[in-house]
């Protein structure tokens, strides 16, 4: 009994010393690659040409599609040369409405407001534009002072006496 125990016996030391784990469990972790996190490479984002160089391309595109229409007149050169003029025409239609959108969101850009010069407001813009000027005549004469030399034979002369007489500047 003692033979048929001996290579059962064996049997148990060989089956643990053929395994490939050298030590505790937790020594001997596998160790797993982390995956690459594959985050995905955003697309180089499409360059956008430079706006003249569109507004260029679009130009020339136009005058060529005008030029083959009228050389080579035919229904197709036409019909390529009349799209993109109706694309002008959008574009300018949407040009116009974005201004009277701003016109109407900042009032001060409007250059009437600030100096209008309709009909009906000429005499009353061109009063306060001399209402203007007399008080900053007035305001340099206060603070400088004006000298002015004339010829009183010369009647240029005597017609700038008059006027700076009505500025308010005295006359001595």
């Amino acid at each position: 009994m003692n033979k048929a125990l001996l290579p059962l016996l064996l049997c148990c030391f060989i089956f643990p010393a053929s395994g490939k784990d050298a030590g505790w469990q937790w020594y001997n972790e596998k160790i797993n690659p982390k995956e690459k996190e594959n985050k995905p490479v955003p697309a180089a984002p499409r360059q956008e040409p430079d706006i003249m160089q569109k507004l260029a391309a679009l130009q020339t595109a136009t005058k060529r599609a005008l030029y083959e229409a009228i050389l080579y007149p035919g229904v197709d050169n036409f019909v390529k040369y009349f799209r993109l003029q109706n694309y002008w025409t959008q574009q300018a239609g949407l040009f116009t409405m974005s201004a009277k959108k701003a016109m109407l969101a900042h009032p001060e850009l409007d250059y009437n407001l600030q100096y209008s010069h309709y009909n009906g407001t000429v005499r009353n813009q061109l009063a306060a534009d001399q209402a203007q000027q007399r008080q900053a005549i007035a305001k340099l004469a206060e603070h400088y002072g004006i000298m002015f030399f004339y010829r009183g034979q010369d009647p240029s002369t005597g017609s700038w006496r008059r006027s700076l007489m009505a500025s308010g500047i005295r006359m001595v």
